[in-house]
């Protein structure tokens, strides 16, 4: 039986539910990356590093919702703090202790802020944070990396997974609409620049120096780590001709108790973040100095006056109680050793899998950091998002279809988390070895130069 097959015959009540999503749902869900052919599993129910779907099949979690649950599935400290909240109330219609909290336990990590905002998604928080840059600098120009994911909205949905014969040279990307719908002016204000090319970069950012508002950069691009030199490269030309840098650390806030800025010393003007600051539940924010922050800033007067603050953003579940709560339990269970054990756990599958694969003889890239992994199924190094193409996403689609009939739930951006056991890595990479195993037919029909002689 072949991998697809196997695949439909453990999942029957997930192919169900499937057929039943389509009549009232777009392609069965309501996030696109959830989707892939020949339908996806249907999860039930998720504690510590497992989950369960809707035909009982256990499976160890190496996604953990696209890296949001660093805890694991429902952490006991989270689920306290969530029943505590929810005891008081929901959403109340006024600020709370627990946002207070929130903002003041994330700057405290940051070190290069002072406020805090709140949104309901990383996106809005991208969405504000490009808007305050443009408010602050009084400039409408923003430039991004090739390939970096900001969120579904127009002014970053742009170049991020672009056919190169629309992406123009490597060092000086054309801006290309991912998607339909994005209108043609979006693309004379969003610039792209190559990620982990120090120069390039620099030269794009000099060449529009007096209309960039900011430049906005994921430190570690879709798990890539910066080469040495990049992003002081970035920084520097941004801080001398006065434009905000902001870094999207929505995904790598868990490189470190700072981030990514502070794994790598590197300071941004502007953080947007996400995922793992509201311990499971909707959340993003933006944090700055409160200089950059003034125009968020409601003017002081005596009651019964009210003058508006230059930038007006609104929000029914900004800051919403039950996800500030579960939010600060996350932080404060995330200290020290807690990021040890998963940039060890991180490492070990990195190192785990290079191994399988040169003792099965097949060439892929084995990347990530901290306690992020990931396989492109290429002989190139993966540096930026030209080289990430290169690989066969085909072959990828089929291990983790495999995977997942053999127990583990492996999609986009896989990672450990605080709760995944050395057992539970050993379980994956045998099963890894395996699946390797069985992939090399597809292998050396679909791309057989990564075969060895």
């Amino acid at each position: 039986m072949n991998i697809v097959d196997e695949y439909v015959r453990r999942n029957p009540s997930s192919r169900a539910a499937y057929v039943r999503a389509t009549r009232s749902l777009p392609s069965g869900c309501s996030r696109n990356v959830l989707y892939y052919p020949p339908f996806p599993v249907y999860l039930a129910a998720g504690r510590g590093s497992r989950v369960w779907d809707l035909d009982g099949n256990e499976r160890i979690d190496f996604n953990f919702n696209n890296t949001t649950l660093i805890l694991g599935h429902n952490h006991p400290a989270v689920f306290e703090a969530v029943q505590s909240q929810l005891g008081r109330g929901t959403a109340l219609g006024a600020p709370t202790e627990a946002e207070l909290d929130l903002a003041e336990e994330l700057v405290s990590r940051l070190g290069s802020a002072d406020k805090v905002r709140f949104t309901p998604s990383g996106t809005e928080a991208n969405i504000q944070a490009i808007r305050l840059a443009r408010s602050y600098t009084g400039r409408e120009k923003i430039a991004k990396c090739e390939g970096a994911y900001h969120g579904s909205w127009d002014a970053v949905d742009i170049s991020v997974a672009p056919s190169l014969d629309k992406a123009g040279p490597r060092e000086a990307p054309r801006s290309v609409r991912q998607h339909e719908g994005i209108p043609s002016g979006v693309l004379i204000n969003t610039l792209i620049i190559p990620y982990n090319n120090a120069e390039a970069a620099a030269d794009v950012v000099k060449e529009h120096r007096d209309e960039l508002a900011a430049v906005v950069v994921e430190p570690t691009q879709r798990d890539m780590s910066p080469k040495p030199g990049f992003l002081e490269a970035v920084r520097e030309v941004t801080e001398r001709y006065g434009i905000l840098l902001i870094f999207d650390e929505v995904i790598s806030f868990r490189l470190s108790p700072g981030g990514a800025q502070k794994l790598y010393g590197i300071t941004p003007d502007i953080t947007t973040m996400g995922k793992i600051i509201g311990g499971g539940f909707p959340v993003g924010a933006y944090a700055s100095t409160a200089e950059v922050m003034k125009p968020l800033t409601i003017p002081e007067t005596s009651f019964p006056d009210l003058r508006p603050a230059r930038l007006g953003f609104s929000g029914t579940f900004n800051a919403h109680p039950v996800t500030m709560a579960a939010g600060l339990a996350a932080m404060k269970e995330l200290r020290p050793p807690v990021y040890k054990k998963m940039d060890n756990l991180g490492q070990r599958m990195r190192e785990g899998l290079r191994s399988i694969l040169n003792e099965e003889g097949v060439a892929a890239h084995v990347g990530g950091i901290g306690s992020f992994f990931n396989v492109t199924w290429t002989s190139e190094e993966v540096t930026d998002y030209r080289t990430t193409i290169t690989g066969d996403r085909t072959v990828g689609r089929y291990l983790s279809l495999d995977l997942m009939n053999r127990g583990i739930y492996l999609l986009g951006h896989p990672n450990v988390s605080a709760v995944t056991a050395e057992e539970d890595v050993t379980e994956a990479l045998n099963a890894m070895r395996r699946s390797i195993e069985s992939l090399k037919p597809i292998i050396k029909k679909r791309s057989p130069h990564l075969l060895g002689s």
